[in-house]
């Protein structure tokens, strides 16, 4: 009975890992950086202050670049926007799709792509939690690319080459 028992813990652990290995450390090795999730246990507290700053009017369109799991797509729906997540490694996609399905939500949608690849003219709201050093580079797509009066929200880290326009908690607003 306590070889079966051990036997079974192995094959758990295997399994936590092998998820561990798929979410986490293949997004480092394939596409240049780890899943990091945004906030779990206070996500209502994180996330009030980003939607106040977003605003929402009729018809605007959200888009988290690098969705991962989907969480801040899924909150943005939840609160009537329509709201777009693109992420490029594909088991955080799936997972994401599996997540907006199983909440039924409508107005939310998963683009397995990088988002170097996605045109972002018809988003009128950008989420990002990205490095500066990937920030810098996204400045030169948003220059090119987002609508005047679109505006970019960073979650920790500064966005160079636009103006701050509004700091809330560990958010920065810019304008472009």
């Amino acid at each position: 009975m306590l070889i079966l028992l051990v036997a079974l813990l192995e094959i758990v652990l295997l399994i936590l890992a092998t998820v561990f290995f798929a979410f986490f450390m293949v997004p480092l090795f394939f596409y240049g950086a780890p899943f990091l999730p945004s906030y779990r246990r206070q996500k209502r507290q994180i996330l009030e202050p980003l939607f106040k700053l977003a605003r929402q009017a009729p018809g605007q369109k959200f888009v988290d670049l690098g969705s991962g799991d989907g969480r801040v797509v899924i909150e943005f729906a939840k609160q009537g926007f329509e709201s777009w997540g693109v992420e490029f490694n594909p088991a955080l996609a799936w997972w994401s799709r599996l997540a907006i399905k199983r909440l039924g939500l409508k107005n939310a949608h998963i683009i397995k792509k990088s988002f170097w690849k996605i045109d972002l003219n018809s988003f009128d709201i950008v989420y990002i939690y990205q490095l500066t050093s990937i920030n810098v580079l996204l400045a030169d797509k948003f220059k090119k690319e987002l609508k005047t009066g679109a505006i970019i929200i960073s979650a920790g880290f500064f966005l160079p080459n636009f103006e701050l326009i509004k700091k809330e908690g560990i958010f920065g607003v810019y304008r472009n």
